[in-house]
C-alpha cells in the first residue's frame, strides 16, 4: 500500500488529482488542509482528513508520519516559506518522494512574446515560485517539480513536457492533465525523479492563452 498525502487538498488542482488517485487500489490517501469540512463532498471513509496549517512545522511532521509520497498543491504569495517548512518537515521525518506544482516562467523560459505578457500579468509571483522550487531542489528529496502555465478546467488529459533549461511549449495547462500526470507518477514513483519539468497542453502555442486573445 502506498500512503500519499495531498497538501492543500481543497484546491481546484487537488480536486482533479484526488479522484484519479482513488482509482488506484494500492493508494491510501491523506488530505491535509486548513478546514476539514471543505472536503466533505469528496472525502470518503477510506481517506484520512487532517486539519492543519502548512506553516506549522510540528503539525506537518505529525501528518507526514508513515507517508510514502507527498503531493504538494499549495499556492499563494507565502509559497516559498510554506515550501521551506514542508521540506524541513519531510527531512525530519524521512519522507523522500514529493511531487509539487509550481509555475512556468520562473526561469524566463517561456517563449516571446508570451513570456513578456505572462510577466506583465503575474510577474510578482515569479520570485515566490522560484524560491519554492529552489527549496525543493536544494534538499535531499526525490522530487518532481511541475511547471504549468495558465490553468484551465478543460477536460483534456493530453500533455507535453519540457525539461528545465528548454524553451517552454504552449500557453495553457489543463488541471486534468496535471492530475493525469501526477497519477501516472504515483503509480510508478521512479518516473521523473529529480526532474523539474514544464507541463502544458499541446497545440496551445501563441502570444497568450486562448481566453485572453
Amino acid at each position: 500500500m502506498k500512503h500519499v498525502i495531498i497538501i492543500g487538498a481543497n484546491g481546484r488542482s487537488a480536486r482533479e488529482i484526488i479522484p484519479r488517485l482513488q482509482e488506484q487500489k494500492d493508494v491510501k490517501l491523506t488530505l491535509f488542509l486548513r478546514q476539514a469540512e471543505r472536503v466533505q463532498d469528496i472525502a470518503t471513509q477510506d481517506m484520512m482528513v487532517v486539519e492543519g496549517d502548512a506553516r506549522d512545522l510540528e503539525g506537518l511532521k505529525a501528518a507526514l508520519q508513515g507517508q510514502d509520497m507527498v503531493v504538494n498543491t499549495m499556492g499563494g504569495m507565502d509559497l516559498g516559506d510554506t515550501t521551506e517548512t514542508l521540506v524541513r518537515a519531510m527531512t525530519e521525518v524521512n519522507v523522500k518522494r514529493i511531487i509539487t506544482i509550481n509555475a512556468g516562467g520562473i526561469y524566463n523560459e517561456l517563449p516571446e512574446p508570451f513570456n513578456s505578457w505572462d510577466y506583465n500579468m503575474t510577474g510578482e509571483t515569479r520570485p515566490v515560485n522560484l524560491k519554492a522550487a529552489e527549496a525543493i531542489e536544494n534538499a535531499s528529496l526525490d522530487y518532481t517539480i511541475l511547471r504549468p502555465v495558465w490553468l484551465t478546467n478543460k477536460p483534456i488529459t493530453d500533455f507535453q513536457l519540457t525539461a528545465k533549461g528548454e524553451t517552454y511549449k504552449g500557453t495553457e495547462t489543463s488541471r486534468a492533465s496535471i492530475a493525469q500526470f501526477i497519477s501516472e507518477i504515483v503509480a510508478s514513483p521512479e518516473r521523473h525523479k529529480k526532474e523539474n519539468v514544464g507541463i502544458s497542453q499541446p497545440n496551445t502555442d501563441g502570444d497568450k492563452p486562448a481566453a485572453y486573445r
